[in-house]
């Protein structure tokens, strides 16, 4: 039977930990163990873990590191034949392993398995949803559209040569499995898996300066390879077009209006969504803080 390794990367997590932790606990499938990777937290991270079973693999850090490191430090003792993910504030449903194993078993072309999410807000209240639009199989073409793997929703074999950029802030999670996916045959399910909580104050929200960067970096690895610009060549531009959006929002934040209208005017036939986001960029910018809705 499959064992599954659940790699969980914590720093200071006490507030949301003991529900996450929990939400494995709870899963109809037994098989696994938590390799749990403590990043020199200061608060009661320790004591929490310290109140369950030996399912947990409990390891420290020498220092903090950057979650990338910390990441790649816990994929070194996942030993399971399949590694799914868990962020300290999120929570699995409890059909999430088994519905997944199950699937990977008995299809043995995928590699990767994803599926679709409940967001939460800090308070555990349900604030959307989302399915994936993606068909099983080659789902490359539809990530570069529109990217929908949830890291804490995947399943993945350990047989892969699994390794994250370390040096991305924002996306080491897109960058890993769009490169997988550029690969690999990939299981995507129709139903929710996790509740996925979204915090005002993440380190998503954070790094808004990098995320065009960081994405552009991730696209152009990708497409040095000849043979994937002509077979995707409508969706790499669309990939693209998100890099000039995200970049746009950047240069609106720091009062660069102009340059972020330059940038968007690059994609504006691509879509009407993109025309509209042009022409927007051209009014004041109070208009582009209101439908952004930021302050």
């Amino acid at each position: 039977m499959a064992k599954v390794s659940v790699l969980m990367n914590a720093y200071n997590a006490e507030k949301y930990l003991q529900e996450a932790i929990d939400s494995i606990y709870a899963q109809t499938f037994e098989d696994w163990e938590i390799i749990f990777i403590d990043n020199c937290s200061v608060d009661d991270t320790k004591k929490i873990t310290d109140g369950y079973d030996d399912k947990i693999k409990y390891y420290k850090t020498d220092k903090n590191i950057p979650l990338g490191a910390a990441r790649n430090f816990g994929l070194q003792h996942c030993h399971g034949d399949y590694i799914a993910f868990l962020d300290t504030d999120d929570i699995w449903l409890p059909n999430k392993l088994s519905t997944q194993v199950k699937i990977m078993e008995e299809n043995k072309a995928f590699w990767l398995c994803y599926g679709g999410v409940i967001y939460i807000n800090e308070h555990g209240e349900e604030t959307a949803r989302s399915l994936p639009k993606a068909r099983s199989g080659d789902v490359f073409a539809q990530q570069l559209k529109r990217y929908e793997i949830n890291m804490q929703s995947v399943l993945l074999k350990n047989t892969l040569t699994l390794k994250i950029n370390e040096a991305l802030r924002h996306s080491p999670d897109f960058d890993l499995f769009m490169h997988l996916a550029s690969q690999y045959q990939v299981c995507v399910l129709k139903n929710y898996l996790v509740k996925y909580r979204r915090l005002k104050n993440s380190l998503t929200s954070k790094n808004i300066d990098v995320w065009w960067s960081e994405m552009k970096h991730t696209l152009d690895k990708l497409f040095d390879d000849h043979t994937l610009q002509e077979r995707y060549k409508k969706e790499r531009a669309y990939a693209y077009a998100k890099v000039s959006y995200y970049k746009a929002c950047y240069l609106m934040r720091v009062d660069k209006e102009n340059e972020a209208s330059a940038e968007l005017s690059k994609y504006k036939y691509l879509d009407y969504k993109y025309f509209v986001l042009y022409l927007l960029s051209l009014f004041p910018k109070n208009v582009w803080k209101f439908v952004h809705g930021s302050k």
